[in-house]
């Protein structure tokens, strides 16, 4: 008798929109979409939660259409995290081996004293990843169970979150109706969305490039080498607009959905376009190219941050295959081009690949990352009992249940 395909649920909760996405996984790694819901998100600053009611609602919102266009019901979902208070961190971990073979158990402790970081008092790991193990200097090692050695090392990326803010994201899919299966950080999602292997082993930068957050994550050989969050984002670009134009920020957003330009070479410079006035002055006209360089002026700014950050971390060097760029915001016109000159690297628009069922739906930067969360993350299933890692390699997560 054929078993019957396992349908899952991704929550992407935005500054600005909440999306959900039901979908079946299918063979080679391929997403069948099934139903896909949005709602506009208003209790959401930044990447944290503002208001638990308003953001219960959206999410109530955006699965009622999802379930409604797949024919089924969910009771759970992976949810994406960002945020300022989301942080990266490289961590090195050494441990003896027992009896000269490692063993599971040596390979659970090695991990558990990579785990033993300072964080601050309000912080804890959401997500610790394996990037390799270490056995009697050999590196490079992906299972070192049954080797022969005297000294294990592992080296991991531990992704940590607030207590608080992470107990908010729980509480709002609680009050929807939904019981979180997971958290994943949306840098992760959205890179199993849209990167290559061959692009992970070489070096690339994923830039997840939202409303609230960009979301920043740097994989080499493989395994993620580097991640951050910063809170100097699309709506930044709002902002701009609103203050430079004199108008409101929603003739602002709706200004920069319909006429943004990443630069001017991209409009007419001697066009022009009705902006309505605030408080009932009247509209007024302004030139389009005016429009692309306050975009271009925040856009360049943002890149130099992303530039900076990468330099302070050591990797602005090791980016073979240079920056994929996603996200709702990654969608303006002529940003490929402004990225790449800024940073100095070849720059792509990153799309979700391997789709199937209702693709045309999702097929576009901005659902990356509800995308990603609904992908085989890296590591296989999760374990949520305990203090278990997650996203470890699949032979330890099973390793890892029978020594508890």
């Amino acid at each position: 008798m054929a078993k019957s395909p396992q349908v899952f649920a991704g929550l992407d909760i935005g500054s600005q929109k909440v999306a959900m996405i039901i979908a079946e996984r299918g063979p080679g790694g391929s997403v069948d979409v099934l139903g896909v819901g949005t709602a506009l998100s208003n209790g959401i600053k930044a990447g944290r939660v503002v208001d638990v009611e308003a953001t219960a609602d959206a999410i109530a919102v955006a699965m009622s259409e999802a379930e409604l266009m797949a024919g089924t019901s969910v009771r759970s979902v992976s949810v994406s995290l960002s945020g300022d208070h989301v942080r990266g961190t490289n961590s090195h971990g050494v441990a003896a081996v027992d009896n000269g073979e490692v063993s599971a158990g040596d390979a659970r402790r090695v991990i558990e004293a990579a785990q033993a970081v300072p964080l601050p008092p309000d912080q804890e790991i959401q997500q610790t990843l394996c990037r390799d193990f270490v056995v009697d200097g050999q590196s490079g090692v992906s299972d070192p169970v049954g080797m022969s050695g005297v000294r294990l090392e592992v080296n991991l990326h531990l992704v940590s979150g607030a207590e608080t803010a992470v107990a908010n994201v729980f509480k709002c899919c609680n009050r929807a109706g939904l019981s979180v299966e997971d958290i994943v950080a949306s840098s992760l999602a959205s890179a199993q969305a849209v990167l290559s292997d061959d692009e992970k082993d070489l070096g690339v930068v994923l830039m997840d490039m939202g409303a609230g957050t960009i979301d920043l994550v740097v994989y080499r050989g493989g395994s993620v080498a580097h991640s951050s969050v910063s809170t100097i984002a699309g709506d930044h670009i709002t902002r701009d607009l609103a203050h430079c134009l004199e108008t409101s920020l929603g003739e602002a957003e709706a200004l920069k959905k319909r006429h943004g330009r990443a630069h001017s070479l991209l409009v007419d410079s001697d066009s022009e376009i009705e902006v309505a006035g605030v408080g009932g002055r009247s509209p007024s006209l302004v030139g389009r190219a005016l429009v692309a360089d306050i975009v271009e002026s925040r856009l360049e700014e943002i890149f130099e941050g992303v530039l900076e950050r990468l330099e302070e971390a050591g990797q602005g060097d090791k980016l073979t295959s240079g920056v994929v760029l996603t996200g709702g915001c990654s969608m303006m016109p002529g940003i490929v081009d402004v990225a790449s000159r800024v940073l100095r690297l070849p720059v792509r628009l990153g799309e979700p690949v391997q789709l199937g069922g209702l693709a045309e739906e999702v097929d576009d930067p901005s659902w990356a990352t509800v995308i990603g969360l609904v992908h085989d993350l890296p590591g296989g299933d999760i374990i949520n009992a305990g203090a278990t890692p997650r996203f470890l390699p699949r032979w330890l997560q099973r390793k890892w249940r029978e020594l508890f």
